[in-house]
């Protein structure tokens, strides 16, 4: 047996890609893979790292984690979506790192795998886009944060996926890791599903690339964030109704880039850098990297 862990990015397109492996689940079990349930494999993995801090033993640590993510059944292999192992989308960033906790998370994880293959599944973005569409997601719960509070001490121009995925290696090649990007997603969804589960025929897929990533614009989260300091709302279904109108009058569009508080050139300049980065994850040791097939 072995272990496919996507671990992020966040606002990359995963909820889809969950979604796409939820609607195909008999598929997938007829081919020997498991998909546990996002929320209790979640539960699992937090509960095996807590054991393990508490010095349990290892192999007992891992008998139980199999056993809740496979329900004891027989599988080939595991395969499991979470960005939250990487870090939370309310911070996606550190002062000069995407997610600053990703090795010692990687390293615990690997430890209560018990030394089983894992394999690391990576989706990165444009930070021009993929950092203002993590501070509107996280404005659904912590709806008090400028927008200039989210970045205040990062050094944007600094920020590489490359490192992350170094990071996420652990400074190491021995971690194998696929890659896409998240630009590239509606176009090899069905590739991103093969490479992660290792399903036969991904023809037989069922699903749509449409409308990946919902939500509200950055344009749309600094209105609102600015409408509730006005008008604050002291029940929960209040601010519930509050978002709710603000996605529909200003929906995410997928590379939409609105920023009223960094300059043009500072967009323009980590776009470059991020295209920069991508020429160098494709030429990394042990990192696949899934791109679109050119048609002639």
């Amino acid at each position: 047996m072995d272990i496919r862990l996507h671990i992020g990015a966040h606002r990359s397109g995963t909820q889809h890609l969950r979604q796409m492996l939820e609607n195909n689940h008999d598929l997938l079990a007829e081919q020997g893979i498991c998909l546990p349930d996002a929320g209790l494999a979640e539960k699992a993995f937090a509960l095996a790292l807590k054991r393990l801090r508490d010095e349990k033993p290892i192999d007992e640590i891992n008998a139980q984690l199999l056993s809740t993510l496979t329900g004891d059944k027989e599988y080939r292999r595991i395969v499991l979506v979470d960005p939250n192992i990487s870090g939370t989308v309310t911070r996606p960033v550190g002062k000069e790192f995407f997610y600053p906790r990703i090795v010692n998370t990687v390293m615990r994880i690997q430890a209560a795998l018990y030394e089983l293959p894992v394999r690391l599944f990576v989706s990165v973005r444009n930070p021009a886009t993929f950092i203002p569409s993590c501070y509107a997601e996280s404005l659904k719960t912590e709806s008090d944060v400028t927008f200039e509070e989210f970045i205040e001490e990062t050094n944007l121009p600094r920020l590489r996926w490359s490192d992350f995925l170094h990071r996420a290696q652990m400074r190491s090649t021995e971690m194998p890791v696929t890659a896409w990007r998240f630009e590239d997603y509606p176009y090899i969804w069905r590739d991103v599903v093969q490479a992660f589960t290792g399903i036969e025929n991904k023809e037989a897929l069922v699903g749509s690339p449409l409308r990946i990533n919902s939500g509200i614009s950055l344009r749309g989260a600094i209105l609102m964030q600015t409408y509730l300091q006005d008008n604050p709302v002291k029940r929960a279904a209040g601010f519930v109704r509050v978002r709710r109108a603000f996605e529909e009058k200003f929906p995410s569009l997928v590379n939409e880039v609105y920023n009223p508080t960094w300059p043009e050139e500072l967009t323009t300049g980590m776009t470059e850098n991020y295209e920069d980065d991508w020429y160098y994850i494709e030429r990394m040791e042990n990192v696949e990297v899934i791109l679109p097939r050119e048609f002639l």
